[in-house]
């Protein structure tokens, strides 16, 4: 049995390699970018903790608080069911921020670049929200930043004037890399809670502690483990993360912060 080899030339070579070129440019013309958000899971001081590591160079990160009928969405169940029409999915989520009984975020709140809820500057008042110093998550465009309150009050325009997203709670974690001082190392007051924070990537991360813990360890985990720079906290006991098993159960909260991709065919 005789085998004919095509004889190796110089034009052969290039030819090969202007092809393999021109298939991975069609690839990458038919298939989607890849999500480059992950999900971790962390035990840190018998405390289970969920996180969503975000990149905005390529992952859709945004926020969502009612449909196109102003209906409350509440829940990642009604966000799935509203999404799936426009051929998206939920990759991650978490509620994004404390609201008040009508499921009204309770500071700022802004979607689409559109300003729903004006920034709250009241002070000294009861609750996390008002723990001081609060302040705004931002979303702009393939970046992100928390900024205090005072600071976001004092020049909105240089903190708002670009966002196309951003929400409003209290109270701020982490502030380059130092714990909030009004944290209590030996504090027995432990519950649920959620948080965003900006790690030292400039990454975005969603996290909640999934069994009690205390605001300055929970800020010490963000620092510590997931090196997160600025950190604020979102919410307590109500707080939910997706994907996890508890992910829909209880009530609804108010607006949510969420990373879609496509749904699969």
């Amino acid at each position: 049995m005789r085998f004919l080899l095509r004889p190796f030339t110089r034009t052969t070579y290039r030819g090969d390699i202007t092809l393999l070129l021109l298939l991975l440019m069609l690839a990458s013309l038919v298939m989607p970018a890849a999500l480059a958000a992950e999900l971790r899971q962390y035990r840190y001081n018998q405390v289970s903790i969920s996180t969503c590591q975000i990149d905005l160079q390529r992952d859709t990160l945004r926020m969502y608080w009612k449909d196109n009928n102003g209906n409350l969405l509440g829940t990642f169940a009604n966000l799935r069911n509203w999404l799936r029409p426009q051929g998206k999915d939920i990759f991650c989520a978490t509620n994004a921020g404390i609201y008040d009984k009508d499921h009204r975020p309770l500071g700022l709140y802004i979607e689409d670049g559109e300003t729903l809820r004006k920034l709250n500057t009241r002070q000294n008042a009861y609750g996390n929200f008002y723990l001081p110093p609060n302040g705004v998550f931002i979303v702009e465009d393939r970046q992100a930043r928390i900024v205090d309150t005072l600071s976001v009050d004092a020049d909105r325009n240089r903190w708002l004037g670009t966002a196309r997203f951003a929400t409003q709670s209290g109270p701020i974690m982490l502030q380059n890399g130092i714990i909030n001082s009004v944290f209590d190392p030996a504090s027995i007051n432990m519950v649920v809670r959620n948080a965003v924070c900006i790690d030292s990537n400039r990454q975005v991360v969603l996290a909640m502690a999934r069994n009690p813990i205390t605001f300055y360890d929970f800020a010490q985990f963000l620092r510590d483990k997931v090196q997160c720079v600025d950190a604020l906290y979102l919410d307590g006991s109500i707080s939910r993360i997706y994907p996890s098993l508890e992910a829909d159960l209880g009530p609804a909260f108010g607006a949510i912060i969420a990373v879609t991709r496509d749904s699969d065919k």
